[in-house]
């Protein structure tokens, strides 16, 4: 699993894997911005135009964030805000027309993966997948990113998490 694990990481955070991601991040990286920037954009993609606190719950980030990201990408010219018709004190968040058809190309590219997965799943494996993949994340954000190698919970033994062990399951 640790090394599947691996895969999946490398495959999504390589930018030279494909076309569309050497170009986001090249434009990224040109208005002086970061790879932080881009989940933003990801998100605004799947989601459409919405408010910052509703981006915020999607990325699970603070409002504070995600209006200081928000604010960043506006200056690089990858979003644009404006007022909500139905309560102009919230400000709504799209991506700018000048990197739409790019942003989308790269985004639906990186979750082509992911649909194809589920496509092939049926819907009790599906439920099973995302039941697995829940409980993963949840663990990872329990035990914390700096948690220290070999801490007193670690299982013993050689480490390779062979059949039996705790990557097993």
């Amino acid at each position: 699993m640790i090394q599947l694990m691996g895969r999946i990481v490398r495959n999504m955070k390589s930018p030279g894997a494909h076309k569309e991601a050497e170009e986001v991040v090249g434009r990224v990286r040109a208005a002086g911005l970061g790879p932080r920037h881009v989940p933003v954009l990801f998100a605004l993609v799947l989601n459409g135009p919405v408010p910052v606190g509703v981006l915020a719950r999607h990325l699970a980030l603070s409002p504070a964030t995600v209006s200081q990201l928000v604010g960043e990408l506006q200056g690089g010219g990858f979003v644009e805000r404006h007022p909500d018709e139905r309560d102009r004190r919230r400000m709504i968040v799209s991506l700018d027309e000048r990197h739409r058809a790019m942003v989308e190309r790269f985004a639906w590219r990186r979750l082509r993966p992911m649909r194809m997965t589920m496509e092939a799943l049926g819907p009790v494996e599906r439920a099973h997948f995302l039941h697995g993949w829940r409980t993963l994340v949840e663990m990872m954000e329990q035990a914390g990113v700096g948690d220290p190698v070999g801490e007193p919970d670690a299982p013993s033994g050689n480490g390779s998490g062979g059949q039996g062990g705790p990557c097993a399951r």
